[in-house]
């Protein structure tokens, strides 16, 4: 990338929305982790289990680290782009990474207190969807390092 404020050449402005796309793609899937965390926090089979509310806010951080990386990649387009951008673009795709797998270990925690069909089908949805924002989060992570390099924060 360029100096700070430096216009994008095309292929910086193709890596750029390639990586915005496929966050796209992500949000999609953490929407649906949302509705399914949503469902089972409020399952009459599954409500009152320890740990409920820290899995809530843990999933809740990693749809806030996809909105966050977002905001910084939309930033990117405009002039207002510099070092400090990209540095906090990379923190909020770790954010998403680490409260994924802090999301996973708390599922797991609420699943052994549910006893409940229904609710553990809920818990099996959740499970599915959370490799499946794995995957996407590996994929948002390539096309982060095609536009900026590795950067580690």
């Amino acid at each position: 990338m360029g100096m700070p404020g430096a216009q994008m050449n095309e292929e910086e402005r193709q890596r750029l929305l390639e990586w915005w796309e496929t966050t796209e793609r992500g949000t999609v899937v953490v929407k649906r982790l949302m509705s399914y965390v949503t469902e089972l926090r409020l399952h009459p089979e599954s409500r009152r289990a320890d740990g409920m509310i820290l899995f809530y806010r843990a999933a809740s951080e990693v749809s806030y680290g996809y909105a966050g990386m977002r905001g910084c990649i939309r930033r990117a387009f405009t002039p207002e782009y510099f070092e400090f951008l990209r540095h906090n673009i990379v923190k909020c795709h770790s954010f998403a990474r680490r409260f994924s797998v802090d999301t996973k270990v708390l599922l797991e925690r609420v699943a052994k207190q549910i006893s409940g069909q229904e609710a553990l089908a809920i818990v099996q949805r959740i499970r599915e969807t959370l490799r499946e924002n794995d995957t996407v989060l590996e994929e948002i992570e390539n096309k982060k390092n095609a536009f900026l390099g590795v950067i580690q924060v």
